[in-house]
């Protein structure tokens, strides 16, 4: 018999919030579908049709509701998993602008365009919901900082970090390209804001944003650094 146990890490601040709030929205939002009120996700995910009448609380609900348990089962599991490790790492300052960026990133853009080019159609007014985008954001962090971890494909296939993203970019480019779905290319800008937050960490924008001090020597809980690998010129990940 195997000596070896899995050990969930502990689940940091920051993410339980996220998880508690996404878990009552999602029992909520069952509860009244299952009596025939509302569709919860008409109301708290992100449309151009409900910007346009006033809902802008849904720039950032749009992240929080699910509306099938297995989603929020997996994405829950992702942001405990890889989320509370990124937090613990960054300090949950640091974590929650991180977010916060990806979110509204996300919101603007895909509002932009489904407004000038969708206006008036199903796209315009189909509502962007989930944690998906949230976690496809943390997969890319954490590629990038551990690239050469394991990690498992559809909980059977064992694969580096790395890897196991390129996949996931390739499967939602797939299923945005030939399935039209808006919410695969809301994942992927998801997936490119948070390569690019990493890639120009170093300039003055991005460091006053995060509110980061990069060139200090010391460690700091609540900044984040750029750490250089033996391997590796020059350092690409945050520490």
């Amino acid at each position: 018999m195997s000596n070896y146990q899995f050990v969930a890490p502990p689940l940091t601040r920051i993410n339980r919030i996220m998880l508690i709030l996404s878990g009552v929205l999602f029992l909520i939002g069952s509860i009244l579908k299952a009596v025939g009120a509302i569709h919860l996700t008409s109301i708290l995910g992100l449309s151009g049709s409900g910007l346009m009448s006033g809902m802008v609380f849904q720039l950032v609900s749009y992240s929080f509701i699910e509306d099938q348990l297995m989603n929020f089962l997996f994405n829950g599991l992702v942001i405990w998993f890889i989320g509370s490790e990124l937090e613990r790492l960054w300090g949950g300052r640091i974590y929650v602008r991180f977010l916060l960026i990806n979110i509204l990133g996300v919101a603007l853009f895909f509002t932009l365009v489904s407004t000038l080019f969708f206006y008036g159609t199903a796209i315009f007014s189909t509502p962007l919901h989930g944690l998906t985008g949230i976690n496809f954001a943390l997969l890319v962090a954490y590629a990038i900082l551990y690239p050469d971890r394991q990690m498992s494909l559809m909980m059977i296939f064992p694969m580096k970090a790395k890897t196991f993203c390129l996949i996931l970019a390739g499967i939602e480019a797939y299923m945005a390209l030939f399935s039209n779905l808006a919410a695969s290319w809301a994942h992927l800008l998801a997936m490119a804001i948070s390569y690019l937050i990493i890639h120009f960490q170093t300039k003055p924008l991005i460091k006053k944003v995060l509110n980061a001090t990069f060139e200090n020597k010391k460690r700091s809980k609540n900044h984040l650094y750029v750490v250089k690998d033996e391997d590796q010129k020059p350092p690409k990940f945050w520490q």
